[in-house]
């Protein structure tokens, strides 16, 4: 079975839609894209950004900002 390229999440009353990134399970892209919907950074490639981040450094990942 093969993964959807996208996923919808709804919140307060609008569907955000979230694209998946290669190597990346489910569970990664939930967890990725509720923190670019709960995250408050004024451009949306930051967010999106940032939420690469966060998710390789929960796996172990490290950066040097």
């Amino acid at each position: 079975m093969t993964q959807p390229d996208t996923i919808a999440l709804y919140n307060n009353g609008m569907i955000h839609i979230i694209n998946r990134e290669p190597f990346e399970t489910n569970m990664d892209v939930y967890k990725r894209g509720w923190f670019i919907i709960n995250k408050k950074l004024p451009e949306q490639h930051e967010r999106y950004s940032f939420s690469l981040i966060e998710n390789y450094k929960n796996k172990g990942m490290i950066y040097d900002m």
